[in-house]
């Protein structure tokens, strides 16, 4: 993931797009993101929320994961 992450950072234009960065942001991922995922994939919610149509607009995104998630 790393070397895709890198080749992007190429044509970005961004300046914080380099292997250190990336290495945080993944670590950070892996630490913070990946046991909300656990917690919901064990109450068997994960994949609803998942299945939600990406091209809603964040409101209503939003709603339709309150509801599953409440």
């Amino acid at each position: 993931m790393t070397k895709r992450l890198l080749r992007r950072a190429q044509t970005s234009g961004r300046v914080d797009n380099n292997e250190e960065t990336i290495t945080k942001c993944l670590k950070t991922f892996q630490k913070h993101t990946v046991p909300v995922l656990d917690f919901y994939d064990k109450q068997n919610k994960l994949e609803e929320v998942l299945s939600i149509d990406s091209e809603l607009e964040p409101n209503e995104a939003f709603n339709e994961i309150r509801k599953i998630l409440d």
